[in-house]
Order: C-alpha cells, then sequence, then structure tokens
C-alpha cells in the first residue's frame, strides 16, 4: 500500500468515526431538557473531559504502540450513552454517564489525529479531513436529537464504530518508517524554541476559540441555518489542510487569519458573506497544527492534545468574557486577528521562491 493510498484510507476513515462519534455525543447533550444553568454546567465538563486531556491520551498513545485508544473509545461512549437513556440517569447516575461520554469522544479524537497524522508524510489534509468530519457530526446529531427517533438507533451507530476502528489500526502495517516518525513535518523557521512555538500555538488556537464565539450572526435564527453554518465550518477545516498541502502555511495562514476579517465583520447581517468568512476562518486549524507537530514530531498524538486544550481555553474565556456588542466584537476580531497572524509569520519556515 503505497503512502498516499494508506493516507487517503485513513482520511476517509476517521472522517467517518469522527462524524458518528459526534452525533452520538450530540443527540445525547441535545436530549437533555434541564434550566439554563445546569446545561451551562454541562457543557463545561463535557468540553472539559473531552478536550483537556487528550493530550495526556495522546501522549500515552506517543509511548505506548499497543495502547489503542479507539478500540478502547467505543466501550466508553457506548455505555456512556446507554446509562443516560436506560436508567433515565440523574444525579451521580448522570455525571458517570457524561463522563464516560466525554472519555470516549477524547479517545476518538485521538486515535484519529494519532493515525492521520503518522501515515500522511507530513501533509496535513489526512487529519485536516478527519477533524472536519466532527462539525457535520455536530449539527447531525442536533438536528436528529430535535425528532423522535429512537436511541437505539444511535445506539447501533455507535457500536458500528467498533469495527471501523479495528480496521483503522490495520493501516499502521507497513507504514514507512520515516511516516510514522513524522520527519515530513518541517514548516517551522529552523532554531526557534520548541516551547515558544507551542506557547504561541497555544495561544493562536484559544484567541480563535474565543474569537469564534464573538463573531456577529444576526442572521442565524433557523436549524436550516445552523446546518448551513457547520457545514461550511466542515469544508473549511478540510480545505485549510489542502490548501496548506499546495501552497504552504505561509500564505493559508494570511488566507485564514487576514483573509477571513472583512468577510466575519461585513457578514454580520448577510449570511453567504458571513459564512465565507467562517470558511475560511476554520482553515486556521491546519495551520496551527501543521506548527505545533512540526516541533513535536516525536509525540503527534500530544501536539494534536495542545490544540484541543487550547480550546478549551478559548471556550472558558468565553463564559466570563462576554461583550454582545458589534463594535467591541469588531476590535476584539480585528486585533486578536493581527496578534496570531504576526505569530505565525514568526514560526512558519517560507516556501520555496517566498521572500
Amino acid at each position: 500500500m503505497t503512502v498516499r493510498s494508506r493516507s487517503a484510507k485513513a482520511a476517509a476513515l476517521y472522517f467517518v468515526i469522527h462524524l458518528m462519534n459526534e452525533v452520538v455525543c450530540y443527540f445525547m447533550l441535545y436530549r437533555l431538557v434541564q434550566d439554563p444553568v445546569f446545561i451551562t454546567m454541562v457543557a463545561l465538563i463535557y468540553n472539559c473531559v473531552a478536550f483537556v486531556p487528550q493530550f495526556f491520551w495522546g501522549a500515552l498513545r506517543d509511548l505506548i504502540a499497543k495502547f489503542k485508544p479507539g478500540l478502547l473509545s467505543v466501550p466508553f461512549l457506548l455505555s456512556g450513552f446507554l446509562i443516560f437513556f436506560l436508567t433515565d440517569a440523574k444525579g451521580a447516575l448522570f455525571w458517570t454517564s457524561l463522563t464516560l461520554l466525554s472519555v470516549g469522544n477524547a479517545l476518538i479524537h485521538v486515535a484519529g489525529a494519532e493515525l492521520t497524522i503518522r501515515v500522511s508524510d507530513g501533509r496535513l489534509t489526512p487529519v485536516a479531513v478527519f477533524v472536519s468530519g466532527g462539525s457535520f457530526g455536530v449539527i447531525l446529531g442536533q438536528v436528529l436529537a430535535a425528532t423522535d427517533l429512537s436511541f437505539w438507533w444511535i445506539a447501533l451507530l455507535c457500536a458500528l464504530m467498533f469495527p471501523l476502528a479495528l480496521y483503522g489500526e490495520t493501516l499502521y502495517k507497513g507504514n514507512p518508517k520515516e511516516c510514522d516518525d513524522c520527519t515530513g513535518y518541517d514548516h517551522v523557521i529552523p532554531g526557534r524554541k520548541v516551547a515558544i512555538v507551542v506557547l504561541a500555538v497555544f495561544f493562536i488556537v484559544a484567541v480563535r476559540s474565543y474569537v469564534g464565539y464573538e463573531i456577529p450572526l444576526e442572521w442565524k435564527d433557523t436549524m436550516t441555518e445552523a446546518v448551513l453554518l457547520f457545514v461550511f465550518m466542515g469544508f473549511g477545516k478540510a480545505m485549510g489542510g489542502f490548501l496548506s498541502d499546495k501552497i504552504g502555511l505561509r500564505k493559508t495562514a494570511f488566507i485564514s487569519i487576514i483573509g477571513a476579517l472583512p468577510f466575519l465583520i461585513l457578514g454580520n447581517r448577510i449570511m453567504i458573506v458571513s459564512l465565507i468568512g467562517i470558511m475560511f476562518f476554520s482553515m486556521t486549524m491546519a495551520v496551527t497544527l501543521g506548527m505545533v507537530i512540526s516541533v513535536m514530531k516525536i509525540a503527534p498524538g500530544a501536539a494534536f492534545g495542545v490544540t484541543t486544550a487550547a480550546l478549551f481555553a478559548g471556550f472558558i474565556v468565553k463564559l466570563f468574557v462576554q461583550s454582545g456588542n458589534f463594535i467591541t466584537d469588531t476590535l476584539i476580531i480585528v486585533i486578536t486577528s493581527a496578534i496570531c497572524f504576526l505569530l505565525s509569520m514568526y514560526i512558519i519556515k517560507p516556501e520555496k521562491g517566498d521572500h
């Protein structure tokens, strides 16, 4: 099996698995009927357990090849899901089900990141395609939760993830050593210290996570518009990987950070303009991944975990810092985007022929 065919299979496989995972999680989360304070607490704990420990799970997979997070994820997801629906979970039982679901979610992310990074010989398209599946799954899970669909169908969907994850493990066999060691990821200017790059990536991702919540969206009122929002986000994440491989990280960073600005700001009341900005904005994901993996080649799982922990940091900032004012939101988007762009230019290696 060639590197290209293996990486394409890994990307397609974990796009589907990631989508299925988010359908399971958001079907359960959107079947909750509680007061807003309780829902906020659930969102906080779910995001914390699902995103922050990915650094730990990723590092564990980096250190122990026999650790199979993809295979472990399904029992966690399915048990948490069934506890919730079969027991009318309340109190400690509910928090147990939520924790199991969140851990399963984290393990799926780590498995997909490890596979798509390690088999791709430095290309970012496969991992970007894998990540993009989540956006489609999140909105599909919400849509299905709003119907009278039986939870048993979603439980079956969850169970079907196991043979897919099992197949994913076979894609490691015969993988060239240079791919598995991630030597192809070389996007950072020589001499940039690892700690500085990691901190810069964490800052950029956290800022972009926060800004993502602050994007003015007066047009988003219906479920159809919400679906379009998540679809454009998904396409943007995948496109970020494709463009990074075709034109380089620096140019992709310019398009995704600076190029997105006018669309995000002017699209406040114009849906298609805003959607284009969100698509560009979502491309940043591939850029930051390329940066951090380049300085953490021996630990791509942990590198991926740096970005997911940063996403949670941005979520926390959003909980405590809210403006709700168009002018303030615009200033936040412009200033933080400028800082993130300058940081990325300081770190990313110029492509051949660039001056």
